[in-house]
């Protein structure tokens, strides 16, 4: 262990050494990790904003329970119990028909004063589920119960809009990991370009008792640094992009319903995260190269 440690020093200045030699292979692949990262980072902020808008209106979606007129105090109190043992109900709050008068003067102003003496609103239940996907399940089972006057909720096209934002997340994640083995192969080739250059070389190692994991070191060096060097400008335009797109447009997108993620912590971990993938990538690439050339060169 002792030994390894001493001898990283050495292999990761070989690998630099081996980065300038090769300049324009190295820049090829650079360039392919950049653009490849860029896209990455376009889809990571989509998906990431489209998780927060998700829970953003799973938040916002809640059941209105109209009660009976009819129904007593005691009655309202069994008709909680009910409701709470109802599968997928995660909260529930009693709003009464004076409060509903409140909220409603308050919002549309004093033109509906005049009724508050003659309250023809009814008691309600505000009701949460645990996700936006049980709301109709849910909903069809409060309106069988006895004196439930109406239930209602946001509607089928908040849980469409949800459910595509689902199908958008599941397919951005499944682009990523095809552009990462995308990357994974251009650096792949462009080290085993290097590996024909330094055949002899590598014989030579071979031969004195040089282990495979010792001539493997300079090139997954020489991997991850040309992963990192490619994650620099995506790193830049994600952290300077979202900045300047999150202010320009006041942190929302369309609507007050669709808050956009924070650029700190969010934009940052990204950037953390691109950085980490380029030089992951570009091991992975490099071990890829070399255990195909020490296979066929047993």
């Amino acid at each position: 262990m002792k030994n390894f440690l001493k001898s990283l020093p050495k292999h990761f200045t070989t690998a630099v050494k081996n980065l300038v030699r090769h300049t324009a292979m190295s820049f090829s692949s650079a360039s392919a990790v950049t653009v490849t990262l860029i896209m990455m980072a376009c889809f990571m902020l989509l998906a990431g904003n489209i998780s927060g808008f998700t829970s953003n209106v799973e938040t916002d979606l809640k059941i209105r329970v109209e009660i009976d007129n009819i129904v007593t105090e005691e009655g309202i109190a069994a008709m909680q119990q009910q409701i709470e043992a109802i599968p997928g109900v995660k909260s529930l709050t009693f709003s009464s028909k004076e409060a509903e008068m409140d909220i409603l003067i308050e919002e549309n102003g004093s033109v509906f004063q005049r009724y508050k003496n003659n309250n023809p609103l009814p008691n309600v239940f505000i009701v949460e589920t645990q996700t936006a996907k049980q709301m109709k399940a849910v909903t069809k089972q409060l309106r069988s119960l006895d004196g439930v006057a109406n239930a209602e909720y946001g509607g089928e096209e908040i849980e469409s809009m949800v459910e595509a934002f689902e199908w958008v997340r599941i397919g951005g994640g499944i682009f990523l990991l095809a552009l990462a083995f995308v990357a994974v192969f251009l650096i792949s080739n462009t080290i085993k370009m290097t590996i024909y250059t330094r055949m002899t070389e590598i014989k030579i190692m071979r031969n004195v008792g040089a282990t495979n994991w010792y001539i493997k070191m300079p090139f997954m060096f020489e991997g991850m640094l040309i992963g990192m060097i490619g994650a620099i400008l995506p790193m830049i335009l994600t952290a300077a992009g979202y900045n300047f797109i999150y202010h320009g447009l006041n942190g929302t997108f369309i609507s007050s319903m669709f808050v956009m993620q924070s650029p700190h912590p969010f934009a940052t971990w990204i950037c953390l995260i691109l950085l980490a993938s380029g030089a992951l990538v570009g091991i992975l690439g490099s071990l890829h190269a070399v255990n195909k050339y020490l296979r066929w060169n047993r």
